[in-house]
Protein backbone atom coordinates (compact mmCIF):
# COMPACT_ATOMS: atom_id res chain seq x y z
CA UNK A 1 0.00 0.00 0.00
CA UNK A 2 1.47 3.13 -0.80
CA UNK A 3 0.59 6.47 0.98
CA UNK A 4 -0.47 9.12 -1.11
CA UNK A 5 1.97 12.49 -1.75
CA UNK A 6 -0.52 14.83 0.64
CA UNK A 7 -0.21 12.02 3.32
CA UNK A 8 3.72 11.76 3.66
CA UNK A 9 3.73 15.72 3.23
CA UNK A 10 1.66 16.60 6.29
CA UNK A 11 3.26 15.60 9.54
CA UNK A 12 6.27 17.25 7.90
CA UNK A 13 4.14 20.28 7.15
CA UNK A 14 2.92 20.28 10.96
CA UNK A 15 6.61 20.06 12.02
CA UNK A 16 7.25 22.95 10.22
CA UNK A 17 4.44 24.85 11.31
CA UNK A 18 4.95 23.76 15.03
CA UNK A 19 8.63 24.97 14.95
CA UNK A 20 7.70 28.52 13.16
CA UNK A 21 5.48 28.82 15.93
CA UNK A 22 7.53 28.39 18.37
CA UNK A 23 10.09 30.45 17.01
CA UNK A 24 8.29 33.33 15.96
CA UNK A 25 6.49 33.61 19.20
CA UNK A 26 7.75 36.54 21.65
CA UNK A 27 9.74 35.34 24.76
CA UNK A 28 8.53 36.15 27.96
CA UNK A 29 9.64 39.48 29.70
CA UNK A 30 12.15 38.31 32.36
CA UNK A 31 11.11 39.69 35.92
CA UNK A 32 12.73 40.36 39.89
CA UNK A 33 10.61 37.20 41.47
CA UNK A 34 12.46 38.26 44.91
CA UNK A 35 13.61 40.92 46.61
CA UNK A 36 15.60 40.19 50.09
CA UNK A 37 17.29 42.35 52.41
CA UNK A 38 20.16 40.72 54.34
CA UNK A 39 20.29 42.46 58.13
CA UNK A 40 23.79 42.23 58.73
CA UNK A 41 25.60 42.78 62.31
CA UNK A 42 23.20 44.14 64.72
CA UNK A 43 22.68 44.04 68.25
CA UNK A 44 20.44 45.27 71.13
CA UNK A 45 17.13 45.41 69.40
CA UNK A 46 14.20 43.73 68.61
CA UNK A 47 14.40 44.62 65.17
CA UNK A 48 17.76 44.42 62.77
CA UNK A 49 17.90 47.45 61.01
CA UNK A 50 19.12 50.58 62.19
CA UNK A 51 18.74 54.00 60.61
CA UNK A 52 22.10 54.90 59.36
CA UNK A 53 23.52 51.81 59.44
CA UNK A 54 24.26 49.73 55.63
CA UNK A 55 22.84 47.10 54.56
CA UNK A 56 22.74 44.34 51.40
CA UNK A 57 19.69 44.30 49.28
CA UNK A 58 19.64 41.56 47.16
CA UNK A 59 17.10 40.89 43.76
CA UNK A 60 16.75 37.68 42.24
CA UNK A 61 15.41 37.66 38.75
CA UNK A 62 13.73 34.60 37.01
CA UNK A 63 16.69 34.21 34.54
CA UNK A 64 20.38 34.24 34.83
CA UNK A 65 20.89 36.99 32.60
CA UNK A 66 19.12 40.59 32.54
CA UNK A 67 20.53 43.77 31.76
CA UNK A 68 19.92 45.78 35.09
CA UNK A 69 17.35 45.76 37.77
CA UNK A 70 16.23 49.10 40.06
CA UNK A 71 16.58 48.78 43.66
CA UNK A 72 14.42 51.65 45.15
CA UNK A 73 12.49 52.49 48.47
CA UNK A 74 9.49 53.51 48.29
CA UNK A 75 9.59 56.15 51.29
CA UNK A 76 12.81 58.14 50.21
CA UNK A 77 13.95 57.69 53.42
CA UNK A 78 17.63 56.14 52.56
CA UNK A 79 20.52 56.06 50.29
CA UNK A 80 21.53 53.37 47.43
CA UNK A 81 25.36 52.48 46.84
CA UNK A 82 26.35 52.66 44.19
CA UNK A 83 23.31 53.79 42.45
CA UNK A 84 24.06 57.56 43.41
CA UNK A 85 27.65 57.52 42.89
CA UNK A 86 26.58 56.47 39.31
CA UNK A 87 23.72 58.33 38.99
CA UNK A 88 24.70 62.17 39.88
CA UNK A 89 28.48 61.50 38.26
CA UNK A 90 28.81 59.16 35.58
CA UNK A 91 25.02 57.91 34.05
CA UNK A 92 21.49 59.09 35.33
CA UNK A 93 19.89 56.05 34.14
CA UNK A 94 22.05 53.48 36.16
CA UNK A 95 20.81 50.30 37.22
CA UNK A 96 22.82 47.55 39.23
CA UNK A 97 23.45 44.60 36.59
CA UNK A 98 22.31 41.33 36.91
CA UNK A 99 25.06 38.76 38.25
CA UNK A 100 23.91 34.84 37.45
CA UNK A 101 20.07 35.70 38.44
CA UNK A 102 20.68 38.43 41.18
CA UNK A 103 21.41 42.54 41.72
CA UNK A 104 22.83 43.83 44.46
CA UNK A 105 22.83 47.36 46.49
CA UNK A 106 23.74 48.59 49.48
CA UNK A 107 21.48 50.28 51.16
CA UNK A 108 21.37 53.07 54.20
CA UNK A 109 18.00 54.05 56.03
CA UNK A 110 18.37 57.33 56.94
CA UNK A 111 15.41 58.00 59.03
CA UNK A 112 13.17 55.04 61.33
CA UNK A 113 10.11 54.02 60.22
CA UNK A 114 8.55 51.39 57.92
CA UNK A 115 10.58 50.99 54.85
CA UNK A 116 8.99 49.37 51.38
CA UNK A 117 11.63 48.11 49.11
CA UNK A 118 10.92 47.31 45.82
CA UNK A 119 13.19 45.65 43.02
CA UNK A 120 11.62 45.98 39.37
CA UNK A 121 12.39 45.62 35.20
CA UNK A 122 9.39 47.51 34.03
CA UNK A 123 7.09 50.14 34.70
CA UNK A 124 4.61 47.49 35.98
CA UNK A 125 7.02 47.03 39.44
CA UNK A 126 7.68 44.18 41.00
CA UNK A 127 7.83 42.09 44.24
CA UNK A 128 8.44 44.65 47.83
CA UNK A 129 10.05 44.01 51.05
CA UNK A 130 8.73 45.68 54.10
CA UNK A 131 11.49 46.76 56.79
CA UNK A 132 10.77 48.55 60.19
CA UNK A 133 13.85 50.50 61.09
CA UNK A 134 14.49 51.57 64.66
CA UNK A 135 16.96 54.45 65.70
CA UNK A 136 20.64 53.05 65.33
CA UNK A 137 24.15 53.85 65.99
CA UNK A 138 27.13 52.22 63.08
CA UNK A 139 29.86 51.03 64.51
CA UNK A 140 32.37 48.81 62.43
CA UNK A 141 30.84 46.35 60.63
CA UNK A 142 28.25 46.12 62.61
CA UNK A 143 25.05 48.06 64.51
CA UNK A 144 23.69 48.80 67.84
CA UNK A 145 19.68 49.26 67.04
CA UNK A 146 17.49 51.20 69.40
CA UNK A 147 14.66 48.57 71.02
Amino acid sequence: MKLSRIARATPLAAAVCAAVVTLSAPSAAAEVVDVTVVPGLSGGQTTPYGAGCTYLVVARTGTLAEPGVGIVDLNRASTFFPHELIWDTVDPYYVPPVVLGHAFSLWTPTAPGEHALMAYQTSAGGPIETVTVNPGTPIGPGCIVAP
